[in-house]
């Protein structure tokens, strides 16, 4: 049963200083499909004990609620995804509460979950979570019947007229600790907190001008039941009538919360009863500029379900999730927005949450867990070495859920450079683009085992961008067509000269991997590139590919032998290649009807008249896998490079 609301009641990068990442050198201005975050003063949108925004009493057993967010006032109607603090209260069962954007067509929730409550409790979630169909999005609770309130602490938009911020992530460090600075707070007590200086004194990073941070508070052992308020510290402010934060007596709770920073760069943190301990913890920070990355909401998915399958991560283990490179998260992605859910601990433990490659685990958790308790947090976390981020667990074992609720890149479009870009012909340097997002490198020489000489030079400037650089590489079937060239002889070696089968095919993909391998470069952040396989032609003049009966299975095996081997030497790999709805696609041509769904898609061959993001929003995908970045030509855009565009 679906109830609906007709009115409302109302979101430097790669790793490097002193948590991640620097901004580009020169501000990129946002393109198609790139939202900037409006932090506002917190407000109460929802409340189902009240009526307010038009749900009377508590939600029953299956039943959703559709809030109307984006109504033009507080949120303007081309808003992409908004951020709420939803708080469940006065469950008769235990439940699960899912919060998703209002479905154009009706069908089954998604398989995620915003919020866990047992019957009785209080508990509370920050959800950042894409504007659905009439500017709605969904509540659905689960079991039983509770009631939902919901604060608005924050919205997206593509617009760049509201003034929005971009975002800065960085690793994980401890603002404040009244454990061992201080004291605990009383009832009633309110305390500034200046983000711009960590606990032991030395800077956090924030710069003076940030708009707004990303905090994970946390409540230790309050003397009663609480709840604790964040808020933009101003003179003679009031306290909002919000909450971020409830937690009973004796209990350790955390919350995500991203608030506006208020007067001399501080926010507020109260306490409403008993007296608590607070921890606060900096994620990053958002600037009113485009020096960050801007926000892409992504419908909810789950990336990750130990219960399926996967055995529960034990006392000091870790588990690594591939968040970008994969799915539909591009590899340049700085950051992501995570609800992480530790599902029936088996002792008193927290989990942390934070970049691959970060080194020592930060010294700081984002979730903790009592023993048999389920309970989510949402995390907002920079992108680490190989497109991955880290979750530790300290003590016990338990089962972990991790879904997907956006993700961050760098402002502006890319490149992608190669051969064509040397300065002459078998030099070692090369013409470079100004400024931009980041770039995609050719590896090869427009031939599989032909070198691009210039390649070191490219990859140097390719790696001072804000987004992680990657790679492509050409790979071909060329049997006998390609006279001399090594990768005729390499095909002759495996193939003959007689009919090529799809186990030589498959031989010859294999050796073109190999060929790559060892000089495939390293990561800004110590990891593996992304690779793209340029699958392109046939053109007469290369490059080639089996043609006739028997060509397709063969170009099949070629292709599935190089990424085989890339994948098994850990490396992500996509397709390059142009667009589905081309009057004569590559891929069709040289694959047939192949499908790789689980495979991201680089998409060439624009209309000239047609920019990145009317592209992004067709279906383009040659291999039916999601199609995450966009290339335009020199001639569709004006450009002197290819303009790479993320969808």
């Amino acid at each position: 049963m679906k109830r609906l609301v007709l009115a409302l009641s109302l979101l430097l990068a790669v790793l490097g200083l002193p948590g991640l990442a620097a901004a580009p050198a020169v501000a990129a201005t946002p393109t198609a499909g790139q939202s900037l975050t409006v932090p506002v003063e917190p407000v109460r949108l929802l409340d189902s004990r009240r009526g307010t925004g038009g749900l009377v009493g508590r939600l029953g057993e299956g039943e959703t609620f559709d809030l109307l967010v984006a109504d033009g006032t507080r949120v303007p109607r081309d808003a992409t995804a908004v951020l709420l603090n939803v708080t469940a209260t006065g469950a008769t069962a235990a439940t699960d509460v899912r919060v998703y954007p209002a479905p154009s067509v009706e069908g089954e929730p998604p398989l995620v979950s915003s919020l866990n409550v047992v019957r009785g409790a209080t508990v509370a979630n920050l959800v950042t979570v894409k504007v659905g169909r009439d500017g709605r999005v969904r509540l659905r609770n689960a079991a039983g019947e509770v009631h939902l309130v919901a604060d608005l602490s924050g919205y997206t938009t593509v617009s760049t007229a509201g003034g929005g911020s971009s975002y800065v992530p960085r690793l994980p460090v401890r603002l404040l600790d009244t454990r061992t600075t201080g004291r605990p707070l009383g009832a009633g007590e309110a305390r500034p907190l200046d983000v711009r200086t960590a606990a032991d004194g030395a800077g956090s990073g924030v710069p003076d001008g940030a708009t707004a941070v990303a905090l994970n508070v946390t409540a230790v052992a309050p003397t009663r039941a609480t709840d604790v308020r964040a808020y933009p510290t101003r003179t003679g402010g009031r306290v909002p009538t919000v909450s971020n934060l409830n937690a009973a007596a004796g209990r350790t709770v955390p919350n995500l919360v991203v608030v506006a920073v208020g007067e001399l760069s501080r926010v507020t943190l109260r306490n409403q009863a008993g007296t608590t301990h607070l921890l606060a913890d900096l994620a990053g920070w958002y600037v009113g500029s485009s020096d960050g990355a801007a926000f892409h909401p992504v419908d909810p998915v789950r990336l990750v379900d130990t219960r399926a399958g996967a055995a529960r991560i034990g006392a000091g283990q870790v588990l690594d999730v591939q968040v970008a490179g994969v799915r539909s998260v591009p590899a340049p992605a700085t950051a992501v927005v995570l609800n992480v859910t530790g599902v029936n601990a088996s002792a008193s433990t927290d989990v942390r949450v934070y970049p691959t490659g970060a080194g020592a685990p930060p010294t700081v958790s984002n979730l903790n867990l009592r023993r048999g308790q389920t309970a989510p947090n949402a995390v907002v976390v920079a992108v680490g070495r190989d497109g991955a981020v880290r979750l530790r667990n300290t003590s016990g074992s338990v089962d972990l859920l991790v879904d997907l609720a956006g993700w961050f890149a760098p402002t502006g479009d890319g490149w992608d450079i190669s051969w064509p870009q040397c300065t002459a012909a078998g030099s070692t340097s090369s013409r470079l683009p100004e400024g931009g997002a980041f770039s995609v490198v050719g590896l090869t020489r427009g031939r599989p085992f032909a070198d691009n000489e210039c390649f070191a030079a490219q990859w140097a400037w390719a790696s001072s961008l804000p987004g992680e650089p990657s790679v492509y590489l050409n790979v071909d079937a060329p049997g006998v067509r390609d006279g001399s060239g090594t990768n005729n002889q390499v095909w002759a070696e495996v193939c003959g000269t007689g009919t090529p089968t799809s186990e030589c095919g498959r031989a010859y993909g294999e050796r073109v991997a190999r060929y790559a391998l060892p000089t495939l470069p390293t990561t800004p952040s110590g990891g593996r590139p992304m690779v793209w396989m340029d699958v392109e032609g046939p053109y007469a003049s290369g490059p080639f590919w089996q043609t006739g009966e028997g060509g397709v299975p063969t170009n099949r095996a070629v292709l599935n032998g190089a990424v085989d081997t890339l994948r098994a030497a850990g490396y992500r790999v996509g397709v390059y290649s142009d667009r589905r709805d081309s009057t004569s696609n590559d891929w069709t041509i040289i694959m047939g009807d192949y499908v790789l769904a689980q495979t991201q898609n680089w998409v060439f061959r624009a209309a000239d008249t047609e920019t990145g993001g009317a592209m992004c929003g067709k279906t383009i995908s040659p291999t039916g896998g999601p199609a995450v970045m966009v290339q335009q030509q020199p001639t569709s855009t004006g450009q002197a490079y290819d303009v790479n565009h993320l969808c």
